[in-house]
Order: structure tokens, then sequence, then C-alpha cells
């Protein structure tokens, strides 16, 4: 394509950016606004420094992660990481995500299997880390379940169990030498012509050095150590939102309790179907914390969280998005012109 195509085509894609802008703000994010407007200015300014504080530990680990492939790769770049994710994940519904991220490392200088590794691990990480919070919530509280809510229970043990499945599918694709081998025999026995082979060996290589990718990042332990620990602290920053704010109508209400809450929100929101075209996150939030402080302090305190965990990073991804084709767009037409 030619620098006008390229131009014109960029142009495209910015307009359509800010098109699906516009239609999420109007469908998905105006409640969420609205009650932004309703709440007291200290319990904003809590909910949003811990949503940045979520931003600043992501970073971190992704750095960690990524420091095996580019020591040039900062704390900023990993923060850019997240903002970049959510953007995409909103405006393509959660399609983009795992896609957005790959593409952000490589265009860092990252091979696409390094990116697919590092993508895999940070999934991993992040699992094993919401896992870990839901156990120990389940430990703590299970006495207070049992006796009042005891249906509960199999279901945040069927959460759990879910979660566990999504760490080992990830590091099985990852490590499994033998799924190597099965999708090598597999492709023989099913693909003969010679551009389909030339594509499954492509395929092959990059699954090979996927493997390679996260053996080498498992390797360092110490590092692994680190990653997690950077991952429970960034997830404590968003557990400890509904607290800030449900403790402002409700003082007598129990930390530890409110704290386990969020976590098996966040486990079973990933397992239950969502009902009535509500989100699977409201829907468990809501019944979760609706017999505890009421629904509406519950819809107040859900809305504030989904603006820290999904509007916020979302915006600073927009406006992170709006500077790379700005920069894009100006490249494109100085070639432009240099050529007219």
């Amino acid at each position: 394509m030619n620098a006008k195509g390229k131009f014109i085509l960029n142009l495209v894609a910015l307009l359509a950016i800010f098109v699906v802008m516009i239609y999420v703000i109007q469908n998905s994010l105006a409640e969420i606004l609205a009650e932004l407007t309703a709440t007291k200015p200290i319990i904003l300014i809590g909910v949003i420094g811990l949503g940045l504080a979520y931003q600043f530990f992501e970073g971190w680990s992704i750095q960690e992660i990524v420091r095996s492939f580019s020591t040039s790769f900062r704390r900023y770049d990993g923060m850019v990481t997240a903002w970049y994710v959510a953007f995409y994940r909103v405006v393509t519904f959660g399609v983009g995500t795992l896609i957005s991220e790959v593409n952000f490392y490589t265009r860092k200088g990252l091979k696409v299997s390094q990116s697919m590794g590092v993508t895999s691990l940070h999934m991993i990480m992040y699992k094993l880390a919401m896992l870990t919070y839901a156990i120990i919530g389940l430990v703590i509280q299970f006495s207070l379940f049992y006796t009042r809510a005891p249906r509960m229970i199999p279901l945040i043990l069927l959460g759990m169990v879910m979660t566990t499945a999504i760490i080992l599918f990830f590091l099985l694709i990852s490590i499994s030498i033998n799924l190597h081998v099965w999708f090598i025999q597999m492709s023989d026995k099913l693909f003969k012509t010679t551009k389909m082979r030339n594509l499954i060996d492509r395929c092959n290589l990059q699954i090979y050095s996927l493997r390679e990718t996260v053996a080498s990042i498992l390797h360092d332990r110490t590092a692994l150590i680190r990653i997690y620990l950077l991952n429970m602290i960034k997830l404590a920053m968003w557990y400890l939102i509904p607290y800030i704010i449900i403790i402002d109508n409700h003082p007598e209400i129990d930390f530890l309790l409110v704290f386990s809450l969020i976590s098996f929100t966040l486990i079973l929101a990933g397992v239950i179907p969502s009902p009535a075209g509500i989100g699977a996150f409201e829907f468990v939030y809501l019944f979760l914390f609706s017999p505890l402080v009421g629904t509406v302090d519950a819809i107040s305190s859900m809305l504030l969280y989904r603006f820290a965990s999904y509007v916020l990073p979302f915006f600073l991804g927009f406006v992170q998005v709006l500077i790379d084709r700005k920069n894009v767009l100006s490249n494109e037409f100085e070639e432009m012109k240099s050529k007219e």
C-alpha cells in the first residue's frame, strides 16, 4: 500500500475508535460515570488511588516477566501494556484481549513466540494469585458459609477447579512436549498439500519457540516468586476497593468478609453464565454483597469497583492509543508529502 493509502486507512481506524468509544460510553459506562458524580471526594480519591496502584504493580509484574528478553523494557512500559490491553478488551468486547497483548510485546521488539510466552505466564500468574486469595477466603469464612449459605461452597469450589484448569491449560500448551509431538503427528495425518504443510511447519517452529521461551522464564525460580508476589499485591489493591466504599455507610462491616467476598466474586464470575443479559461479574457481585449491605449500597460499590478495574485502565489505554495513532498519522503524512 502506498503512503496515501496507509494514511487514509489509519485515519479511518482512528475514526472507528472514536465511534466505538462513544458507543461503549453510552451503552456500558454511563451508569458508572454517573455514580462518580454522587460519590464523596475522599472515597473517590481512595478508589482512583487503589486503581492506579493496581496499574503500577501490574506494570512491575509485566516488566519482571519481560526482563528475560528485553532489559530496555521499563516498568512504565508494563503499565502501558496493561492500559493498551484494557482498551482493546473493551472495544473488541473481549475478543482481542490476548491478541492485543501479544501485539504490544512484538512492537517492543520481542519475537512472536516470546510475546506469546510472556502473555501466557502473565495469565497464569494472575489466575494463580486469584486462586490463592479465594482459597484463603474460603478457609477463613468456611464456618460462616456452612451455617448460612452452604450451597455456595460447591459453587466456590467449582470456580476454583475451573481456574485451576485454566492455569493447567496455559501451562500445558506452553511447555508440554507431548502435546507438541501430538500436534505434529495429527498434522502429518490430516494435511498433505504443500501449502498446508508449509503453514504447519511455521506453526511447529512457533510452538517450539514458545515452549523454549516459557521454559526459560520458569527456570528462574526467584523471578517467579517475585512475579507471583507482585500479582498478589496488585490484586489486593482491587480487593480493598469494596471495603473502603462500603465502610462509609456500614462501619461495622468485617474487613476479612468483604475481602473474601470479592475474591469469590472474581472466581465465580468466570464459571457462572450471564443471566438475563446481566454481566456475570455484576450478577455474582450483587448476589454476594446485597444480603450483606443492601441492594442500593451493593450496586453503588459495584459501579465504583468497575470504574477502578475496568473504566480507568480503559481511558488510560484510550489516551495511549490516541498518542500512537497520532504518531503513525504524522509519520505517514510526512512520508506522503515527501513523495509528492
